[in-house]
């Protein structure tokens, strides 16, 4: 998914909701504008953000997946009961 249409997307959904809110209240013409402008500013800089965030973890969820497949050191497999049972531990038979 690319991240570049979010702030977009978010500035005109916010400027839509305005739109209609301000034609729905009778709002002066001037007014109006300045108040669409506000919004408009506000919501890209939150779209900004959110595109960042979004970002950000997409990025580190790549960063996880890749090292999930990249293959590591082999280790040994302990099975812990195996080895207390004939370690001599507890009840002996």
């Amino acid at each position: 998914m690319k991240t570049d249409v979010i702030p977009k997307i978010i500035t005109l959904f916010a400027g839509a909701v305005v739109s209609v809110v301000c034609i729905i209240r009778d709002i002066e013409t001037v007014y109006a504008l300045k108040v669409l402008l506000a919004t408009l500013v506000i919501f890209y800089i939150i779209g900004c953000i959110a595109k960042r965030i979004i970002g950000q973890v997409k990025d580190i969820n790549t960063v996880m997946k890749h090292e999930e497949t990249e293959p590591g050191p082999e280790q040994e497999d302990i099975d812990i009961g195996e080895n207390i049972s004939s370690g001599g531990f507890g009840n002996n038979p």
